[in-house]
């Protein structure tokens, strides 16, 4: 049975187990070099009332956007470093992606999304389809396909025109995560209604439709994205009995989805437990513009944070396991998106 994250925490505050604190160490010499974080452990900035703020070399940096759970800001660090060189101030935020050149979008619980160039601090447009939104994703010819909820729904602005909107639905998917565009322009996402199912928009076509699957077994529902390689579809109980979040790489033949391959993101601050929200797959170029099959997973599990021993963390892709590297924070964040300079 899965618990909301508020609901988990105070469950784990009465706990009597032992926790285990840290996360593994490790190195890959294909990856972006990342310090370790240092012992201090760094909060986020404060609450800001609105006002958003960035430093000047924020714009050569890659970028880590993460929405934190304390001031309501989205955080923006150092890809490199772990340090924080800016921050949006707005309403909260439960999602993120980013287009081939770099600008972000970042998805509020105010039912809007609002485009960013990169290390900017003013929107550049903004996306207003309403109700619970959960996420975004941009394919390579800039269309924007905004993922909504109860009622599951995909919003699609064509080029990226703020004021040309089209929504589809799939009944199946009635409780929806993020869908994600492939490298052929297909929407593809996971949902529920009596049971899991993958729903798609189809690229050409003008209906969410509900593909078969082979090889992949979903037990609840995660984000999708495009790792460079794949349709990559995610799962956060991958594992029977125990949660551990599942990355199903997959390729689509038809209206069938066919597994090649899944990684399982593992951790040791509370044993063994994992629950990544929509982890973000980072390649060489930006998720659009990528036709390399990403190396590094980058999210924030929500139990280390119950754990008091949370932050950013990296995991090796498609290898998975126990993160190599972690940039702590002493506030709950969420990983939203990772943008490249461009």
């Amino acid at each position: 049975m899965r618990f909301a994250p508020t609901t988990f925490t105070a469950m784990l505050a009465a706990s009597a187990f032992a926790l285990i604190a840290g996360c593994s160490g490790g190195s890959q010499s294909s990856a972006p070099a990342l310090p370790a974080v240092d012992a201090a452990r760094t909060r986020g900035a404060a609450p800001n009332h609105g006002k958003s703020w960035m430093l000047p070399q924020a714009k050569t940096k890659t970028l880590i956007y993460a929405e934190d759970e304390q001031t309501g800001n989205v955080n923006v660090y150092d890809y490199s470093s772990g340090t924080q060189v800016g921050t949006l101030g707005g309403s909260p935020a439960d999602g993120g992606c980013v287009d081939a050149k770099g600008d972000v979008y970042i998805v509020a619980d105010d039912g809007t999304v609002a485009e960013y160039a990169h290390g900017g601090t003013t929107p550049l447009q903004t996306y207003a389809p309403g109700g619970s939104l959960v996420g975004c994703s941009i394919d390579s010819k800039g269309d924007v396909a905004i993922s909504g909820s109860s009622p599951g729904r995909v919003i699609v602005y064509s080029k990226g025109n703020a004021k040309k909107g089209a929504t589809y639905s799939n009944t199946e998917c009635e409780t929806m995560s993020p869908m994600g565009y492939d490298n052929r322009g297909n929407a593809i996402g996971v949902g529920q209604y009596d049971e899991v199912s993958v729903c798609a928009l189809l690229a050409g076509t003008k209906q969410d439709t509900t593909l078969a699957t082979s090889g992949i077994t979903i037990n609840f529902p995660n984000g999708t994205m495009w790792d460079g390689k794949y349709i990559e579809v995610g799962d956060q109980e991958a594992t029977s009995g125990k949660d551990e979040t599942g990355m199903n790489q997959a390729t689509l033949s038809g209206k069938t989805l066919t597994s090649a391959g899944e990684t399982i993101l593992t951790d040791t601050c509370y044993r063994g437990y994992t629950d990544v929200l929509n982890p973000f797959v980072v390649g060489k170029k930006n998720t659009p513009a990528n036709t390399e099959q990403g190396n590094i997973v980058v999210g924030s599990n929500l139990y280390c944070f119950s754990a008091s021993s949370g932050g950013i963390e990296f995991w090796h892709y498609p290898k998975g396991g126990n993160p190599f590297k972690m940039y702590g924070s002493a506030d709950e964040i969420t990983v939203l998106a990772v943008s490249i300079a461009t």
